[in-house]
């Protein structure tokens, strides 16, 4: 047993790893064990975990309930007032009660503990989809949904191709080269007297978005910048990951009844899938038979990350190009977004950041490198607090892998856990003017006051790709393609938001709500 802050967690692991990693000292494991038991004896059972009845949560969500007009992340904020920094929300229809945690002790207790197997609960209608509707094309749920030695096996064969940085790094030509291409867009399109991008440019970033997440998962360029055809297979592709990132909140973050009978947006949600699925495995297919057809293959170094996984198994190949695509869409395009709309409000950290960008691309048009790329710590300083600020997902979900105890309440193993960061990243209580965009707090190079206080602040409180076995797989590839595209913008244009604050639509995923028109103006050298 080891103490995590004000938490108690049991553990059977080795012991004297575990007291390094939480930094605290147990005479022995017989002695942590009776202090747990101690611990957990004393603690109130989890069924008197505040919060609201079933009967509450339902008249507050529902038509004239006084939550009614809020999203789901204001819902449990509202309730967060009220009950704590740890409260219970109630399942509904066939799903278990659920803890709500707000701490960043807690959150290190839960993922500390979490074992070799992590279990991320939800995503029902996913699993239903390719498991009951196609299981002709998923012969696994993939990562998003499997559980235990299925999710294992899946991730130790795909790790080596989605996480070696080596393999990241052949992509920057290509990307470099396309986000070129957009730049040329971004200047056709703006509008030439006041510079200010058009109504659409969300549309527009989006199709940029998918154009370069299928490079590296589909291995093919789709040609889709500039106008596209409303009835394309491309233009149904990006409006179904909208639609499935909406009903996903829908279905399964909020109360459903799908599983009883099946309601529109379950129809709908099926549907969307099909349109996702059966995009994801052409492309998949196409790549498949152009490597079949290649004379002289490749070495394995320079193999692409399709190439590799098909090679792995094809079946394989399509479940995780599928995942990479949709993922890939809405998430990169709401990053961008976050890092653009936090420079645009702050020009004088822009600015900072275009000099940082002037040393490794001396013209506007100087290709970034791999190597020139290793360098750039303000460039990243800034990616990170933009999603401290605006974060792509508001948490993460567990299932506890251990008995815990949390601020006095028994969490017992198996019970799903929200861990909502979102709320303490911009806490005054964690952050010096946390609301506030100050890149230098993450420089650590630096002797400031602030980046003292980021070393110093848990790194629980921030984890926007997750932690531990289950952290986002395609994060090297996600940061490639924003670090590229923010780079060339900002070295070619100064960013201008001249419009009401933007607000972010806080779902399965947070989109931006309203119209990204940013003024980008020609930097002169």
């Amino acid at each position: 047993m080891i103490r995590v802050g004000s938490s108690f967690v049991r553990s059977n692991g080795q012991c004297n790893y575990l007291v390094r990693l939480f930094a605290t000292q147990v005479a022995s494991a017989p002695v942590a064990d009776t202090q747990f038991q101690q611990e957990w004896n004393m603690a109130l059972p989890f069924e008197k975990l505040p919060g609201p009845s079933r009967l509450t949560l339902l008249k507050d969500i529902l038509p004239g309930g006084k939550f009614r007009t809020l999203e789901m992340t204001e819902v449990l904020e509202q309730y967060r007032q009220e009950y704590g920094e740890i409260y219970k929300l109630p399942g509904m229809f066939d799903k278990p009660d659920m803890a709500l945690v707000f701490d960043p002790k807690d959150f290190e207790a839960v993922y500390r503990t979490e074992g070799v197997w992590p279990v991320r609960p939800g995503l029902e209608t996913i699993t239903h989809y390719r498991k009951k509707v196609r299981p002709d094309i998923f012969f696994s749920g993939g990562l998003a949904i499997e559980q235990g030695k299925e999710w294992a096996e899946f991730r130790t064969a795909v790790n080596p191709v989605m996480m070696q940085p080596k393999i990241v790094k052949l992509y920057v030509p290509q990307i470099d080269k396309f986000v070129d291409e957009f730049m040329v867009r971004m200047k056709k399109i703006r509008d030439p007297s006041t510079y200010e991008l058009p109504e659409n440019f969300e549309d527009e970033l989006n199709r940029w978005s998918l154009e370069a997440i299928c490079i590296i998962a589909l291995d093919t360029r789709l040609g889709i910048m500039g106008n596209l055809d409303k009835n394309s297979k491309e233009q149904e592709f990006i409006n179904a990951v909208k639609r499935f990132f909406y009903l996903l909140t829908v279905l399964d973050l909020k109360p459903s009844m799908w599983k009883v009978f099946p309601t529109a947006d379950f129809k709908e949600m099926m549907h969307v899938s099909d349109v996702i699925t059966n995009f994801s495995y052409h492309h998949v297919d196409e790549a498949r038979k152009r490597l079949e057809s290649k004379t002289n293959m490749q070495s394995e170094k320079e193999q692409s990350v399709l190439e590799k996984l098909i090679k792995i198994n094809p079946k394989v190949a399509t479940v995780m190009a599928t995942d990479m695509v949709v993922a890939g869409v809405d998430t990169t395009s709401s990053a961008v977004t976050s890092v653009l709309y936090n420079l645009a409000k702050n020009p004088d950290k822009q600015e900072l950041l275009r000099n940082e960008l002037r040393k490794i691309l001396p013209e506007k048009d100087s290709p970034l490198t791999p190597q020139n790329m290793s360098n750039l710590p303000y460039l990243r300083a800034c990616f990170k607090e933009a999603m401290r600020i605006l974060p792509v997902v508001d948490g993460n979900f567990r299932e506890t892998g251990k008995d815990l105890v949390l601020r006095g309440y028994r969490i017992p193993k198996g019970t799903p856990v929200g861990l909502q960061s979102a709320f303490i990243q911009v806490d005054d209580k964690l952050y010096t003017n946390a609301k506030k965009f100050i890149p230098e707090r993450w420089l650590k190079n630096q002797e400031s006051e602030l980046s003292k206080e980021a070393k110093s602040v848990s790194p629980f409180t921030f984890l926007p790709f997750g932690f531990g076995p289950r952290m986002c797989i395609g994060r090297r590839f996600a940061e490639l393609e924003i670090e590229v595209f923010v780079s060339k913008l900002v070295r070619n244009f100064y960013i201008e938001w001249d419009r009401p604050d933007l607000k972010f639509k806080r779902a399965a995923i947070n989109i931006p709500d309203g119209k990204l028109q940013f003024k980008i103006k020609d930097v002169e050298n």
